[in-house]
């Protein structure tokens, strides 16, 4: 009796997945056999005391208002013209218009 490839890989297969425990088993064993145990974590970094007169940091945050005030004030005016133009020709350009 001869096989195809495509016949005998199908015949491999079929005799391989018949039996669910045992390729739960064998998956189970050449996962622990190939890997260990997790490494252990990296030690935690030394705790620094803070410098005499160094008052501790703030617990509390800004309120939600105050920090988008003070995050456009920070930071330059935004130029996101899309339409109209920002002048036409023969007009003088608006104030505060971006470059």
């Amino acid at each position: 009796m001869t096989w195809s490839i495509r016949e005998a890989g199908t015949a491999f297969a079929d005799v391989v997945y018949s039996d669910q425990q045992w390729v739960d088993a064998e998956f189970a064993a050449l996962i622990s056999a190939s890997f260990g145990e997790p490494p252990a974590p990296p030690p935690a970094p030394p705790r620094v005391p803070p410098h005499p007169g160094t008052p501790p940091p703030s617990s509390r945050r800004p309120p939600p208002g105050l920090a988008a005030r003070t995050a456009s004030v920070a930071g330059p005016p935004r130029c996101r013209q899309r339409s109209p133009p920002a002048h036409q020709r023969g007009r003088p350009p608006r104030r505060g218009a971006c470059p």
